[in-house]
């Protein structure tokens, strides 16, 4: 629960974000977990601008939900005019970036226009940015308002360029999290779903999330051992017909691989949340460094005990309390030798990890809200 229920404020918030389950977006679960977690509280009243689909609203429970926008294009801006009058919020608060915006115009513009329309304006960003999209960064950095990041040291990472343009903006770090929950199998419901993977080897190594090249998807197969190792790749291929899916696809069909790795494609989070349940190891060889506190992939697979190897710009080493190896970029040996030493190993209970850390973000985002 945030807050205190003995609180007179109850704040009104509209999150928009371009994505919610069951859309394949990373920070449209995010943006759904904090909603729920937000509306958990009776000093707050949370709404949800966000993308037509179809769904039969499960989970929406606590939530006011407008599925109205069919794209993001500024054809489509009276709508959200139009539901800003009628839900009347105090705040306005806008994720970026989500799948579900496209590319449309108007997610750049969303800040203005609901700050024209003399609303409280809070961002999260989820993502940097680069050089080229800095004009349209102008649309939402001049607009007064609070800027979240996920990121430790956002500012620091970010182009000189861009620190030099938001030198004076604020950025309020609050930490992510993951966005499954944790689950306890049977010990004969992972046999049976080890059996249905593994064939006859010994270890099962699982990348999960969308299959982009800077991913790294390709270093599995230099990093696993064909004569050791079944490989699991759950996760949507972006561009089928593209250079890069046609590498993974040579990689895992050449003699050494052939039926060793599984291509399950997207799956639902009681899925996913079982493999990681059962894998010997959770593979996320990032070409960017991008293994760091705000990735919800390694969070998901810290929470459910699986040893995690990703890479790392400031880490290096094994990490005993959550049970991940942070690599250099790109340094297959010492992924190798990690993989080796550590396959296998369940991360012990801490205090500290085994907790619901949605409850906090949620108290520090109502303790911004209260403040704005």
């Amino acid at each position: 629960m945030v807050g205190s229920s003995k609180s007179s404020l109850v704040v009104k918030v509209l999150m928009v974000t371009g994505s919610i389950p069951p859309m394949k977006c990373g920070v449209g679960d995010y943006s759904f977990n904090l909603a729920k977690s937000l509306a958990a509280s009776s000093e707050i009243q949370i709404g949800i601008l966000t993308t037509t689909y179809d769904n039969n609203k499960s989970g929406w429970e606590g939530l006011e939900v407008f599925p109205i926008m069919k794209t993001w294009s500024f054809a489509e801006v009276l709508k959200l005019i139009k539901i800003v009058h009628y839900w009347s919020p105090d705040i306005v608060h806008i994720q970026y970036p989500t799948r579900g915006y496209g590319n449309g115009l108007l997610q750049w513009l969303l800040p203005i226009i609901f700050f024209i329309m003399r609303r409280k304006v809070v961002q999260t960003w989820h993502e940097g940015y680069s050089r080229r999209n800095l004009p349209k960064l102008l649309f939402k950095m001049f607009v007064p308002g609070q800027i979240v990041v996920v990121r430790s040291q956002y500012r620091e990472q970010l182009l000189p360029i861009l620190r030099f343009a938001f030198r004076n903006k604020r950025f309020f770090f609050i930490k992510n999290a993951s966005v499954f929950p944790n689950v306890c199998l049977s010990e004969f419901e992972k046999d049976i779903l080890r059996k249905k993977y593994l064939r006859n080897q010994k270890r099962l190594l699982l990348f999960f999330g969308f299959v982009y090249p800077h991913k790294g998807i390709e270093l599995l197969f230099e990093i696993a051992d064909p004569a050791l190792d079944c490989i699991i790749i759950a996760g949507e291929m972006i561009d089928k017909e593209g250079d890069y899916h046609k590498e993974i696809m040579m990689r895992a069909t050449a003699k050494e691989w052939l039926e060793k790795v599984t291509f399950t494609g997207f799956l639902p989070t009681a899925d996913i949340v079982a493999l990681l349940a059962v894998a010997d190891a959770v593979i996320l060889p990032f070409r960017d460094g991008g293994g760091g506190d705000w990735n919800t992939s390694i969070h998901a697979a810290v929470l459910q005990g699986v040893f995690v190897i990703t890479t790392s710009l400031t880490k290096n080493g094994y990490d005993e309390k959550h049970n991940v190896y942070y690599s250099k970029v790109d340094d297959v040996q010492e992924m190798k030798s990690a993989l080796s030493l550590y396959a296998g190993r369940r991360r012990a209970y801490h205090q500290d990890v085994d907790r619901d850390e949605w409850q906090q973000i949620a108290a520090e985002h109502y303790s911004l809200y209260k403040s704005i």
